[in-house]
């Protein structure tokens, strides 16, 4: 027999028939203090191996103390507190809106407090100087339990003991803020030592999420390939990431070459912890980090020192610095939409079937397709989220977040995490994947990409910029192409999506303002463009498929929108054909140093685009207006495209932009009577100095000319 508070004033009762057939007449509530209470049988649901009966109880029953249920024939079990949880009367009850969470560290005294309304009593076990001491904790207001410990915690570790529905789990802080190896215990943290690692102002203005050039990586695979010279510090740590002076045959890797390519955002993957790489022996597994573990503590696989709860905060504070220093700011990846597990977690431990996703049938919500949702409009799941942005933007100094499956997160939230970062950073970037996911919510409440007008100052991943231009990144559709690919016909959604998706029929209007496209050809998912191209093209010699891959990058970047990169996509990286690397080693997804030798003008080439970008406000419109007043797009011959910004800002030399398309095999040139051009990124990436009235074009090429 199971018994369930599924409502205020009801209790499920699950019978198996191999009880009695599961059948009894009458059943009582009684509470631990001898109180007791006739229950009412007001509904009976006969299914194969239980019967299910619905009670009517009183709806005053208090939470924090224990009840039983007790039927005909003496059988009697603790009933625990399911589906009321989720009901508004209980977040009007138990909300908790104060920033004490967590452990909060003092140099005499620490407080600990965990919010865990259901919960009939709660300890904390402490590890200090080799000695272990547990703390009874007391019920507070909003079923938030609190101890209190007089004198220097600063190196001490904790976990939690909450019992709760008849046993005792030991959990993680939902609010730790660091942890020990493989987060076994919550970390006691003065953040003063942390925030003590001196940080750099940026000098590069972001003025609009348009300024941004994004560059994708994951902190292990920066440094992870052995062939540079260099790196005294273990490789695929925070610390390697910024050693500089790294090389390979001359050419920079790691720190110095990511600072070379002058984008101006890093988007780490995952960095909070995750579940599936040993902190000890990383070289034992690898996981890009979207098995989400905690919130705000830092993946310790990354860290010189993953048992010491301190290391892994400062090396990744440092970490954050020296990109600062070196003039990039850096988001981050966050996993806000579903756990690993589903049971062994700290959310579900402290408060059980609260803090996830369910459907109208009781069930898991997955529309994530990783075994559970979060649910976002929980007051307290919000609250965690929030409290999160403020903690990684203020500990670390971070300048925004880039959301996976954010389609599963509600619209509310994503408005309400981007209020917090701007009073943190006004030009702090919030994005993600608005893809519209199977999640138990309802569709106008998903912050998925059709609701991109209802999140001002969000940005979404264009699917429809990748999907024309490369062709699809599914795997059954692997040999479609796309506009650069050898699909001319899609020549007039091509014309759509370089002007951010922001522009009528027949162009495909996605967004309101450009700012709100993520413009990628290849991300961390599926195969990479390279790959593709082995697929879509597999008819081409290598040099040709070599033109696309640099017509594609330079289309991203003077494409109206935000630019994203993917590491490796400047030097023609290959997965070797693997279209989901997120376990496949370091060989697979490591950076190819040998590789960025061998494609070393197409590397040098994506730097000359970068530049042109931000050299020339043009392609970095901010509003749909803008895009609509001065960008223009023209048909020419065989495919051609004409990409034409009619906009300079006062003062600046040059009138206006044209940038013309090739993916044909026939070059061309253009002759435009008194109007005179000069070219500044022909399809070596190279400028040249003098006017003509007449730009030409070489096949398979991008040339952006500036209007004298």
């Amino acid at each position: 027999m199971n018994a369930y508070v599924d409502d205020y004033g009801k209790i499920t009762v699950y019978l198996s028939r191999n009880f009695f057939g599961g059948r009894t007449n009458e059943f009582h509530l009684s509470d631990e203090k001898g109180n007791s209470w006739d229950c009412i049988i007001r509904n009976v649901e006969e299914r194969r191996d239980e019967v299910v009966y619905e009670l009517v109880i009183p709806s005053d029953l208090q939470m924090g103390f224990r009840y039983y249920v007790r039927e005909t024939h003496g059988k009697q079990v603790e009933v625990k507190f399911r589906y009321i949880v989720q009901k508004p009367e209980f977040d009007r009850m138990f909300t908790y809106d104060g920033n004490d969470l967590g452990a909060v560290y003092h140099l005499s005294y620490t407080t600990f407090a965990l919010w865990a309304p259901t919960a009939v009593e709660v300890m904390v076990r402490i590890k200090h100087e080799r000695k272990v001491h547990i703390l009874n904790m007391r019920r507070t207001n909003q079923g938030v339990w609190r101890a209190k410990w007089s004198g220097d915690l600063r190196r001490a570790t904790y976990v939690y003991l909450v019992n709760r529905n008849g046993e005792i789990v030991e959990c993680t802080d939902p609010y730790g803020v660091s942890s020990n190896a493989n987060g076994k215990e919550s970390a006691v943290i003065n953040l003063a030592a942390v925030e003590s690692i001196k940080d750099y102002e940026v000098k590069t203005r972001v003025r609009t999420p348009a300024d941004a050039v994004i560059y994708e990586i994951n902190v292990r695979d920066l440094t992870s390939n052995p062939v540079d010279d260099g790196h005294v510090q273990k490789r695929g740590t925070y610390a390697a990431f910024i050693e500089k002076g790294t090389q390979l045959k001359g050419k920079s890797t790691g720190l110095d070459y990511l600072v070379s390519l002058g984008v101006t955002h890093v988007q780490l993957q995952p960095v909070l912890d995750f579940a599936t790489v040993d902190e000890y022996h990383p070289e034992w597994g690898y996981n890009w980090g979207y098995d989400a573990q905690q919130f705000m503590t830092l993946e310790g696989s990354y860290s010189i020192s993953p048992n010491d709860p301190y290391a892994r905060m400062m090396e990744f504070r440092k970490l954050v610095t020296t990109l600062h220093k070196n003039n990039i700011r850096v988001t981050l990846d966050l996993v806000f939409n579903h756990m690993y597990e589903t049971h062994q977690n700290c959310l579900e431990a402290a408060v059980p079937y609260y803090y996830f996703r369910y459907n109208q049938s009781g069930g898991l919500s997955n529309g994530s397709f990783c075994g559970n949702d979060l649910n976002s409009l929980r007051p307290m799941m919000r609250n965690l989220f929030l409290h999160a942005i403020r903690f990684l933007m203020r500990t670390y100094g971070v300048d925004g977040f880039r959301f996976d499956l954010m389609g599963i997160i509600d619209i509310h939230t994503m408005n309400l995490i981007r209020q917090e970062t701007l009073k943190i950073k006004p030009d702090a970037l919030v994005y993600g994947e608005g893809w519209d996911m199977p999640t138990a919510l309802n569709d106008e409440l998903k912050a998925k990409i059709f609701n991109q007008d209802k999140m001002p100052g969000v940005a979404h991943f264009n699917d429809t910029f990748r999907d024309v231009l490369k062709g699809s990144t599914s795997d059954n559709q692997k040999s479609a192409k796309g506009y650069l690919t050898g699909n001319s016909g899609l020549i007039y959604e091509a014309c759509g999506v370089l002007s951010g998706n922001t522009m009528g029929a027949p162009y495909f209007m996605r967004f309101d303002h450009p700012v709100k496209s993520i413009n990628a050809i290849e991300t961390h998912d599926n195969a990479t463009l390279w790959d593709k191209m082995h697929a879509c093209c597999s008819e081409e010699p290598r040099e040709l498929r070599k033109k696309r891959q640099k017509m594609m990058i330079a289309c991203t970047l003077f494409a109206q929108g935000v630019p994203f990169l993917h590491s490796g996509i400047e030097y023609c990286g290959t997965k070797q054909d693997n279209s989901n690397s997120y376990n496949a080693g370091d060989a697979v997804n490591g950076m190819n140093w040998e590789r960025m030798l061998f494609n070393y003008d197409v590397v040098e080439y994506t730097r000359a685009a970068i530049r042109t970008r931000q050299f020339y406000p043009a392609f970095r419109l901010a509003t749909g207006d803008d895009v609509k007043r001065f960008v223009k797009t023209y048909v020419l011959d065989n495919g051609v495209l004409q990409y034409d910004i009619n906009y300079a800002e006062p003062g600046a030399s040059g009138r206006g932009i044209r940038v013309l398309i090739n993916p044909s095999m026939q070059a061309y040139t253009y002759y435009y009577g008194d109007m005179q051009y000069r070219i500044i990124f022909d399809e070596n990436g190279g400028a040249h100095a003098e006017t003509k009235n007449e730009i030409h074009i070489e096949a398979c090429s991008v040339v952006a000319a500036l209007l004298i």
